[in-house]
């Protein structure tokens, strides 16, 4: 019971968390694009994040979903150029190594599962 309790409290908390930033209300300093970009973000996240808990998706819906967190990275990564937002861009890049990795390392992970069948 603790286990599975646990397993749920996690997407609980976060959108509780989402929508009391929602109602605490966005400053008028920060562009709306950003906003749209992480909603996108967070909202592939968070999908990849309940398949990989409560489903077993496939290595291809797995990997495509890795390919459009990456893609949102990239085009966070732009938008911050453009509009020169030093914290969006740090978070975009680091964003797009660690999945970048992540997508490398499960690549790597089916290569070796098919070479040893």
């Amino acid at each position: 019971m603790l286990n599975s309790f646990s397993k749920y409290t996690k997407y609980v908390v976060l959108l509780i968390f989402i929508v009391k930033i929602i109602s605490f209300g966005i400053p008028e300093y920060v562009k709306p694009i950003f906003i749209y970009e992480y909603f996108i973000f967070f909202g592939f996240s968070y999908l990849f994040a309940i398949l990989q808990d409560f489903f077993n998706p496939s290595e291809k819906t797995d990997i495509y979903l890795r390919v459009a967190i990456i893609i949102s990275s990239i085009v966070m990564l732009f938008t911050s150029i453009y509009y020169k937002a030093t914290f969006s861009f740090t978070f975009s890049v680091i964003i797009f190594i660690s999945f970048s990795y992540s997508l490398y390392l499960a690549i790597k992970q089916n290569k070796v599962y098919k070479q040893q069948d």
